[in-house]
């Protein structure tokens, strides 16, 4: 007979003939009798619940695994900018004045040391005048000296005056003429034609904010500039390529490569800037615009699992991945370090562990389980 059944029958009759001894031999009331019943009913009931749950002890859950497995990728760091011209400057005159003429509209793209603005002419005139008188001055004091007429100490007076003036002169006429120190587009007019020219700041955030009649910038290339974290500054070198991307054209990619990183980091937010030069021949990329970047850094190896390995834990939100070892469950903590199609690099998770992509909701740490690949699937 089976031993379990034989255990149990036992019982039950030891419970029977215990019951039917006590009631023979003792005088009980109905309360009594009832209370008895309901003792060895709880026996009985524990007796069968052991023997239910002994066999689900050593059942096995079906899962599938993925072996973790290293390889070489291209890894990208993801940050976001501000577009900016390649060279910028507000042109002005040296002292305040009366914007005479200005030349060309804005938008117009014009060559190094092409005139733009001419300012009113009056103290051009004054420094003209007397440039020209003491130059006559000069020129005779030059013919009596050699003579022997006049002293050399008079002479050196006069040239000491004659060159003064001509510094002046020239002072003037740069201040008088705006003209180009670059090549670039005129994109703004901080003053109009006929107005005074003082010498006020501009307050423009993001540009420059030097006194200027005109803001002239070079937009071919244009510069991104973005902020990089302390902990991924040693990964980035000049000459990384990136790819930008602007709200503006959100179909197109723009490639360009870092041409400089700061050598300072800020105190407050811990990070460098760098700068990206990207071309821009039909200067559709405008300073001002929003840019998202992808800095595309030198490859290297790195162990790579499915996507559905993750499982998220709904009590705690963390990201956990169950790895079986020797048919047991081994439960880690882990996080996202890099991703590519449908597959991540995490932290915790090394070369040569199997993962658990089926069936991974129904076990739990120390489980046992049965890996049936192609199967087991949730």
């Amino acid at each position: 007979m089976n031993r379990k059944v034989f255990q149990k029958n036992y019982t039950k009759v030891s419970v029977y003939e215990v019951s039917s001894s006590f009631i023979q031999g003792s005088k009980i009331t109905l309360m009594q009798w009832f209370l008895l019943m309901a003792i060895f009913s709880i026996i009985l009931s524990g007796c069968a619940i052991q023997e239910e749950e002994q066999p689900a002890q050593d059942k096995e859950t079906v899962v599938s695994t993925y072996p973790a497995s290293k390889e070489s990728y291209s890894p990208e760091l993801h940050l976001s900018g501000t577009v900016f011209a390649n060279r910028e400057a507000n042109l002005g005159a040296g002292f305040p004045g009366k914007v005479e003429n200005i030349i060309y509209p804005e938008g117009t793209w014009v060559k190094k040391d092409q005139l733009l603005v001419e300012m009113a002419g009056e103290m051009l005139a004054q420094a003209e005048a007397e440039y020209l008188t003491l130059q006559k001055d000069y020129e005779r004091v030059a013919r009596l000296v050699k003579n022997g007429t006049i002293t050399q100490q008079e002479y050196d007076h006069v040239k000491a005056r004659f060159d003064a003036s001509k510094a002046k002169y020239e002072l003037a006429q740069k201040n008088t003429q705006i003209r180009a120190p670059f090549s670039g587009t005129i994109v703004d007019y901080l003053v109009n034609e006929g107005e005074n020219y003082f010498l006020n700041l501009n307050m423009e955030p993001g540009y420059s904010n030097t006194s200027g009649i005109l803001r002239l910038m070079q937009l071919d290339p244009v510069k991104v500039k973005v902020e990089v974290n302390e902990g991924d500054l040693a990964k980035i070198e000049k000459g990384t390529r990136a790819l930008v991307r602007v709200d503006a054209f959100p179909q197109d990619e723009f490639h360009g490569e870092v041409t400089l990183i700061k050598p300072y980091l800020s105190t407050r937010t811990r990070s460098a800037s760098i700068e990206i030069s990207i071309p821009n021949p039909d200067t559709r990329l405008k300073p001002g615009m929003f840019a998202r970047v992808n800095l595309q850094l030198p490859d290297h190896k790195a162990v790579f699992v499915p996507m559905e390995a993750i499982y998220r834990d709904p009590e705690t939100d963390k990201e956990l991945v169950h790895v079986v070892k020797n048919n047991m469950v081994e439960t880690r903590e882990t996080g996202r370090i890099s991703e590519k199609d449908d597959r991540v690099v995490l932290t915790n998770i090394f070369d040569g562990d199997e993962v658990i992509i089926g069936g991974k909701n129904r076990v739990n740490e120390g489980d046992k389980v049965s890996i049936i690949n192609n199967g087991g699937r949730e």
